[in-house]
Formats: structure tokens, C-alpha cells, sequence
């Protein structure tokens, strides 16, 4: 299937090329999963085994975005970390994530986790190396108890994107 991006998403690619941590800020329905999706697909290209994380507020949109990569992504190992159900294996334990990350790595696959900031600091704590993280709907990333996490990952995480049509910025009254 041969997509055609529309040119704010192919900037917004090409922008992904050139930094490796950033704001892509698109309006609802711009295509900011059309973004993450072809960006994931780049990165799995290369037969170095890489680990990406897709992070969702909810989820019921963790696995609306599982299932949208997933119509692209099909050389991946899929793990989900949250409480919900899902068809994938899933976890919120430590020692489970690193386990299943180590063993698709040793063999030199690809991974792809699908969680929610509620979860994300199950993933901080297994210590994976995680290449490129997407934060989906990233105005909830500054939530306090979501945080600690999203610091983290935005200073570890090798190429690190907040997606969003809902920018926030902090007002200082003097």
C-alpha cells in the first residue's frame, strides 16, 4: 500500500530525520499516527534491533494505536504494558518487559511496546534501552505522577517525539 503524505506530514518526517528529540503539533485529524507509523516503519528497516515505545493516555487508545501500527508494522514483536485486555502479550511486571525485550533482542528483533503514562514507569523501571519513544496526546505527559517518566525518557531514549494538537505552555505572573 502506497501512502501519500500530506506536505505538513512529510515536514513533519523530514523534521524527525534531522532532530532526534521534539514537538510534532498537528491539529485533530492531521495525521499525527500516520507520522509515528512511517517513522517506526523507518526505523525497523534497519536490521540493527530496535525498541520503540508508543505511549498513550488511555487503554482503549493504547490498542486503537496498536492496532493502527500494526497495519504497517509487521516485523516487530508487540508487547503491551498496561492493565487492559488485549490480544498481544501484555504486562505491567519489571522483570516480564526486560525479560521479553532481552529475549527479542538477543535474536535480533525488533520490538514495539504499546502502553500508557499510567504504565510508563513500569517500563522506566525494567531499564530496557528504548530507541525512539512517541509520546501520543503528549499534553498529558506533564501530569505530576506522569512526569518522573517522561523526564526520564526524554533524556534516555535515543530519539524521543511528543505528539499533540493540544500544545501547552506555562504562564509566569510577575
Amino acid at each position: 500500500m502506497t501512502i501519500t503524505l500530506r506536505p505538513h506530514q512529510q515536514r513533519g518526517i523530514d523534521r524527525m530525520d534531522e532532530f532526534n528529540k521534539g514537538q510534532l503539533i498537528f491539529p485533530t485529524g492531521g495525521g499525527k499516527t500516520l507520522v509515528g507509523i512511517m517513522d517506526a516503519q523507518k526505523r525497523f528497516s534497519i536490521k540493527v534491533p530496535r525498541t520503540i515505545v508508543v505511549v498513550a493516555p488511555r487503554i482503549l487508545l493504547a490498542e486503537q494505536l496498536s492496532a493502527e501500527y500494526l497495519e504497517h508494522i509487521t516485523n516487530a514483536n508487540v508487547l503491551h504494558v498496561h492493565s487492559g485486555e488485549t490480544r498481544h502479550f501484555s504486562t505491567t511486571k519489571s522483570d516480564r518487559i526486560k525479560l521479553f525485550v532481552d529475549m527479542c533482542q538477543t535474536v535480533r528483533e525488533h520490538v514495539i511496546i504499546f502502553t500508557t503514562y499510567n504504565s510508563l514507569r513500569r517500563v522506566m523501571e525494567s531499564g530496557i534501552d528504548v530507541d525512539t519513544i512517541y509520546f501520543d496526546e503528549a499534553h498529558n505527559s506533564v501530569k505530576r505522577n506522569f512526569f518522573p517518566a517522561t523526564e526520564h525518557y526524554s533524556q534516555e531514549a535515543n530519539r524521543c517525539y511528543f505528539f499533540t494538537a493540544t500544545r501547552k505552555t506555562s504562564v509566569t505572573v510577575m
